[in-house]
């Protein structure tokens, strides 16, 4: 038991000091550079598309999906 946990513990030693680093995704990235400049930052309303909504009763959901369907009803589809 103590060979086998030795020899487990040796393993992951080896590979943990073998693991490379990443690479550089964005290497010349750098946001101190006053070349890189700033972006252009506006405003966008959150709740530019908003729509007031009423419950309603439950309606017929057959109707309902054959309305919104893009096959013609009884095509066999």
């Amino acid at each position: 038991m103590k060979i086998a946990s030795s020899a487990m513990l040796a393993s992951l030693l080896v590979a943990g000091c073998s693991a490379t680093t990443p690479p550089d995704i964005l290497p010349a990235f750098n946001p101190a550079d006053p070349a890189m400049g700033a972006r252009d930052a506006h405003y966008h309303p959150v709740v530019v598309d908003y729509r007031h909504r009423e419950p309603v009763d439950p309606q017929n959901w057959r109707r309902l999906n054959e309305e919104r369907s893009s096959a013609n009803p009884g095509a066999g589809l």
